[in-house]
C-alpha cells in the first residue's frame, strides 16, 4: 500500500501566555515562522512493511517502496520508529537510509517577491504533488519567496506559507517570463545538445523524479536554465530537467535532432525491406525502448520501411519519420507465421501454458524466477519469456503499462489488479494473469506459491483495482 506522502511542519502562533518547557518556539507571522527540525529518512526497499511494532509479529499498516521519505522518530533495537501520512509505526532498519540530517528550516524569511506565471497553479502545503491545496493562484499573483529546494519554491501568500511548483514561478519584473500553454516557463536561453550516451530526461532536477524519456548522445534540446547541476530543457514539446554534465554547446556541424526525419543516432537509415505490423495496436517510438516517447500507434497490417535490428528492436520509418518497434509485433509482408503475427489469441494462449508450467513454484518475496517468484516477478517473468515483452517490475507500475482494460472486457493473457492490504483505495499490492472463465493465475504471497485463483471469489473481486492489456 503506498500512502500520500507528507511531512508534518510544526509551527506555533506565539501568544502573550508564557509557556514553559517547551522548546523551538518563536514568534509567527505571513513572513518569518520558525519551523521544529525534523529528520527525514529514506526507504531503501520496495515493498517494504510498515508495522505497528518492533517486530514481525506485528501486523502491517502499509508498504513502502523505495525512494519514499519518511520522519524518523527512534531506534529500537534492529527496528525504526517513524511516522508517515500522520501515523506512527515501524520499518526494519535493513530497509532504512542512515541519518541523512534534518530538513529544519529555522526561519522562513521572505527573500524576494516573485509572480506566478501558470494560469492556475496549486499552492500546496508541502513540496510535492501528493500535499493537500491550499489555494489555487491566478497567474501574475504576487507572492513572499522564501527558499527553493528539489524543484519547489517554499513561499507566503496572504498570510500562510506553502509551496509551490518553482517552474510555475518568475522574477517580479514588468515583463514576466513566457509559457506554454500548462504555464511552464519556456523562456529559451541556447540549443545545446547531449554529450553522454542515454541519458536520462527527467520531470525535476534531481534522479528521484520519474524519467520522461532516454536521450542519445547529439540529441539537441533547448536549454532554459541551469541551477544546482540540473538544466531545465525543453524536447519534443516537453519541458523537464536534465543533469548539466551530459549537456554542451551546439557546435558548427552537429547533426540536427528531434523532430527531424532522420533518428537521433544519425546511423545509416537507409531501408532495406517492406515489412507490415501484425500487432493490433503498437507503439511505434523515438528510440529502442518502451522509455521513450511515442510518435504513432499502428494498427495490425501497417506498412512499413524496414532499416536493422538490434536487441528485440527493429528500426523502422514509417510517414517519413524514422523511429523503433519491438521487433515481436514485425513480419514479412503477407506473412502469416512470422513470430511476431503471433499476438492477440495466440500469444495469450503460449503465455498461459507457459505460466501453467510454473504451477506450484514457492512464493519468495523479491524473487523474479526462474524457481521463485514474487507476484509482479512472476507476471514480469512469463511475459518476458513467452512474448519478449518487458514490463516493469513492480505491480503498481505494471498497473500503468500498456492498454486499459474495463473488468467485463478481459480477455485471456491480460494482466490484473488488486489492492490485497483490504482497503481498495486504489492502490495496486498484487498482480497476476487473466486466463479467461473467471481464473487468474498468480504467485500468491498467502499461499506461499503460484497458484490459479477465482476473479470471481468474494475476496478477489472486492479487491480488483484494474487491469491492463499488453499483447
Amino acid at each position: 500500500m503506498n500512502f500520500n506522502k507528507e511531512k508534518m511542519v510544526v509551527s506555533v502562533l506565539a501568544t502573550s501566555v508564557a509557556l514553559p518547557m517547551m522548546a523551538n518556539i518563536a514568534y509567527a507571522n505571513e513572513n518569518n515562522i520558525q519551523i521544529a527540525s525534523v529528520e527525514y529518512r529514506t526507504i531503501t526497499g520496495n515493498g517494504v512493511n510498515f508495522r505497528t511494532g518492533p517486530s514481525t509479529g506485528n501486523s502491517s499498516i502499509g508498504k513502502f517502496y523505495k525512494g519514499d521519505k519518511v520522519e524518523y522518530i527512534s531506534t529500537s533495537g534492529s527496528w525504526v520508529q517513524i511516522k508517515y501520512n500522520g501515523k506512527t509505526g515501524y520499518v526494519h532498519g535493513d530497509y532504512v537510509s542512515k541519518s541523512q540530517g534534518s530538513e529544519s528550516n529555522n526561519g522562513s524569511t521572505v527573500s524576494s517577491k516573485k509572480v506566478v506565471t501558470g494560469s492556475s497553479v496549486n499552492f500546496r502545503k508541502g513540496p510535492g504533488t501528493s500535499y493537500s491545496k491550499i489555494a489555487t493562484l491566478s497567474k501574475g499573483t504576487e507572492v513572499g519567496y522564501i527558499s527553493e529546494s528539489g524543484g519547489w519554491s517554499k513561499i507566503s501568500y496572504n498570510g500562510k506559507i506553502g509551496y509551490m511548483s518553482s517552474q510555475y514561478l518568475g522574477n517580479n519584473t514588468t515583463g514576466t517570463p513566457s509559457t506554454d500553454n500548462s504555464g511552464t516557463d519556456v523562456t529559451v536561453t541556447s540549443k545545446k545538445i547531449v554529450t553522454g550516451n542515454c541519458v536520462n530526461f527527467r520531470k525535476g532536477p534531481g534522479t528521484s523524479y520519474s524519467k520522461i524519456a532516454t536521450l542519445l548522445k547529439g540529441t539537441e534540446v533547448v536549454c532554459i536554465s541551469e541551477s544546482g547541476g540540473w538544466s531545465k530543457i525543453s524536447y519534443n514539446g516537453k519541458v523537464g530537467y536534465m543533469s548539466s554534465k551530459y549537456l554542451g554547446n551546439k557546435t558548427a556541424g552537429t547533426p540536427p535532432t528531434g523532430n527531424t526525419n532522420t533518428d537521433n543516432t544519425n546511423t545509416d537509415n537507409t531501408v532495406k525491406s517492406t515489412k507490415m505490423v501484425t500487432g493490433g495496436s503498437v507503439n511505434f517510438r523515438t528510440g529502442p525502448g518502451t522509455s521513450y516517447a511515442k510518435i504513432a500507434t499502428l494498427t495490425r497490417g501497417t506498412e512499413v520501411g524496414y532499416i536493422s535490428k538490434s536487441g528485440g528492436w527493429s528500426k523502422i520509418s514509417h510517414n517519413g519519420k524514422v523511429g523503433y518497434m519491438s521487433s515481436n509485433y514485425i513480419g514479412d509482408k503477407g506473412s502469416t507465421n512470422t513470430p511476431g503475427a503471433e499476438t492477440g489469441g495466440v500469444a495469450s494462449d503460449r503465455v498461459i501454458d507457459f505460466a501453467k508450467k510454473l504451477l506450484g513454484k514457492p512464493y519468495v518475496w523479491g524473487a523474479e524466477g526462474p524457481n521463485s517468484f514474487d507476484c509482479s516477478g512472476f507476471t514480469q517473468y512469463v511475459y518476458k519469456q513467452v512474448a519478449g515483452v518487458s514490463i516493469p517490475r513492480v505491480s503498481r507500475e505494471q498497473s500503468k503499462f500498456g492498454k486499459y482494460v474495463s473488468k467485463s472486457e478481459l480477455q485471456k493473457g491480460d494482466l490484473v489488479f488488486f489492492d490485497t492490504d483490504g482497503s481498495n483505495n486504489g492502490v495496486v499490492t498484487h498482480a497476476g494473469i487473466y486466463m479467461g472463465n473467471g481464473e487468474v493465475i498468480n504467485a500468491s504471497s498467502g499461499s506461499g506459491k503460484v497458484i490459479i485463483s477465482n476473479l470471481n471469489s468474494s475476496y478477489y473481486s472486492s479487491r480488483f483495482v484494474n487491469a491492463r492489456r499488453v499483447l
